[in-house]
């Protein structure tokens, strides 16, 4: 009787749920880790279900598998709308807050992982997620020396990963359209993986050419390549009937013009993975990646010795939980100096994978040290690998690595790293010197020692402006534009220069006045009865000089006035020799003879009470004995 009942409620079950079939073939791919697969299968049968509790679930499942495949910007999507259903698992909030880093949204990410250890207190992951939200956003604040650069010739709008160089050639893995095969990876949603290769002179990236006789129409990829290219050990995945479960690490020696058929390594196992070859310089050890029994987490980083005379491999070593963590370690690389750099997920970082860095003393390993921003981002950041110290050449890369960080040109995409040069930035700020008003749309010029235009910014809508300066230069930097007169230039020395350093400058710039504006030249006096220039009348013109000399569109007017204490025609022809000495002074500095009109005006223009017959003291009489300026044109042109 039990079992009827249970049969009628099962078959009205069933019956109540059409979609199920279609949403277990979706679990099915999703438990498969065919996540790519999962994310379509999933939005396929959303929209079917009715039950909120049930949809709160597929919603989840769409956001996490977009998550898993790396298509972080569909994942961010499908999260917020699963965030908005109110899905009442705290365990979204940690999802999610691992999201938010891959953005480099660390403080929204420290907020949501702050509200996840609310929820879950217990879990200590919470908290350390929190912290590292607050030490990436430091680390990009204060980014490392390094010039990162997108290989462009070696990317494309699939994965492109796994750079090793070796012999003239960079070996790299790549999903993209020329990939052996015509079938589709779950998971990514792109193509099988294989090997593949590029010329590589220093500078110049040759075409890329898949490795044929090394690939099959599944997972081949992430190699190492000893230094003459006639060993490699790299990672193949599902067997080369597709049917496998397991990475496993395959060799291939290169005899007689080409590649012979690769061969797994006898630890290889059908239980556990292993992949992601590095060999010590020597050959006598190799480290690798394995979910093995034994570790500290999912995947780990081991190591082998390897006896090279007797062809034997010793027993795995885990490399201990100061290098692995509870998530994956991957992507080893060793230098000659026995630092091995490798990726993890699961050690305070900036997003999903990070760098890192440790070094191998007699088999014991150093705490590992992040490589932090600019090579870390809040991306996947992994597989680095160097190149020979003799084929680094000047300004040029010295390593390579891969990234989806924001920015790339497809998912996975091959960078480079070269030590980033000094850099001398010039802020500055151009302003009106009696209002203080900024001044948009200045021309800000700097120019060598040897009169080259080194830069030519405008000044913002604030008047400021930015100049990335050369090092080892003297440089003279000025500002422009139209109804406003050019100052001197300001001397900036780059020289014994040893540090990235800001220089801040001012620049004051006066409007042209107006040709009824007469401007006294504080200065420029003359003894009584005289038209000798006096030592201080020089210094000031040799200033006015300077302003004619950055302004050369200007024409002025110098005129000289006299006291009024003798008659008034000889007050007149004595202005008149004041104001051409004045002219015939500037025409020495090189300033052309008719952009200045000297000008007598006598004792016609007197500046205070002191006319005729008036008692005032010497010093009020000096104020009348003097050179005034004034713009009579803007628009000159030097005659030719």
């Amino acid at each position: 009787m039990l079992m009827v009942v249970s049969n009628n409620l099962m078959a009205q079950e069933q019956q109540s749920k059409p979609y199920q079939l279609e949403l277990d073939r979706a679990d099915m791919a999703f438990l498969s880790r065919k996540f790519n697969t999962a994310a379509q299968l999933y939005q396929k049968v959303y929209p079917k279900i009715k039950e909120e509790e049930e949809k709160q679930k597929v919603l989840f499942k769409i956001a996490e598998s977009y998550r898993n495949s790396n298509n972080f910007k569909q994942a961010l999507k499908w999260f917020e709308d699963v965030l908005n259903s109110k899905y009442p698992d705290p365990k979204i909030l940690y999802s999610y807050g691992q999201l938010l880093k891959n953005f480099e949204r660390y403080d929204e990410a420290g907020k949501t992982f702050y509200d996840y250890s609310f929820e879950v207190p217990e879990d200590i992951n919470g908290k350390i997620a929190q912290q590292s939200c607050a030490i990436a956003a430091e680390w990009k604040a204060n980014p490392l020396k390094f010039k990162i650069e997108n290989v462009g010739n070696l990317n494309t709008d699939q994965s492109d990963y796994s750079p090793f160089y070796s012999n003239g050639k960079i070996v790299f893995t790549s999903t993209r359209k020329e990939a052996q095969g015509s079938e589709i990876f779950e998971w990514t949603g792109q193509k099988y993986s294989d090997l593949f290769e590029s010329t590589f002179s220093g500078k110049t990236y040759g075409k890329p050419v898949a490795l044929k006789s090394l690939n099959t129409n599944y997972n081949e990829g992430v190699a190492w390549l000893d230094s003459t290219s006639s060993s490699v050990y790299f990672t193949q995945c599902n067997g080369q009937d597709g049917k496998g479960i397991n990475c496993k690490i395959y060799a291939s020696y290169f005899q007689n013009g080409a590649w012979i058929e690769p061969k797994p390594l006898p630890f290889n196992s059908d239980s556990f993975s292993c992949g992601h070859p590095a060999f010590t310089e020597d050959e006598k050890r190799m480290y690798f990646s394995s979910d093995m029994p034994g570790g500290f987490g999912k995947k780990d980083l081991w190591y082998m010795n390897y006896d090279m005379v007797k062809n034997s491999w010793g027993s795995p070593v885990n490399m201990g939980a100061e290098v692995n963590s509870h998530d994956d370690e991957m992507f080893p690389f060793v230098n000659s100096n026995q630092e091995i750099y490798y990726a993890s997920k699961g050690k305070t970082g900036m997003g999903g994978f990070d760098l890192f860095k440790t070094k191998d003393s007699a088999s014991t390993f150093k705490n590992a040290e992040n490589l932090r921003y600019p090579i870390n981002s809040g991306g996947d950041d992994f597989s680095i690998s160097f190149l020979p110290e003799s084929k680094r050449r000047i300004n040029g890369p010295y390593a390579f690595f891969t990234s989806n960080r924001e920015g790339g040109i497809g998912d996975d995409d091959i960078y480079s790293i070269a030590i980033k040069p000094l850099v001398v930035l010039l802020k500055g700020v151009v302003f009106e010197s009696e209002s203080g008003n900024p001044i948009a749309g200045a021309n800000v010029k700097a120019m060598s020692a040897l009169n080259k235009a080194l830069a030519e910014p405008k000044s913002n809508d604030k008047g400021l402006f930015t100049i990335d300066l050369p090092l080892n230069e003297l440089i003279a930097v000025n500002a422009s534009k139209e109804k406003y007169l050019t100052g001197a230039s300001i001397i900036i020395d780059t020289r014994n220069i040893t540090k990235d350093t800001t220089i801040e400058v001012r620049i004051p710039m006066n409007l042209v006045p107006a040709e009824d504006i007469e401007i006294t030249l504080q200065g420029i006096y003359y003894d009584l009865d005289k038209w000798d220039l006096r030592a201080e009348a020089k210094v000031v013109l040799d200033s006015l000089s300077g302003i004619l000399k950055n302004n050369p569109t200007l024409v002025i007017e110098l005129a000289s006035h006299t006291d009024s204490r003798a008659p008034a025609d000889y007050n007149l022809e004595l202005s008149k020799k004041r104001a051409q000495s004045c002219v015939s002074y500037l025409i020495q500095k090189g300033i052309a003879k008719d952009r200045m009109l000297a000008v007598g005006y006598g004792e016609t223009k007197l500046v205070n009470d002191c006319t005729d017959d008036v008692d005032c003291t010497e010093e009020e009489h000096q104020q009348n004995r003097r050179t005034t300026v004034r713009v009579i044109k803007t628009d000159y042109k030097l005659k030719r």
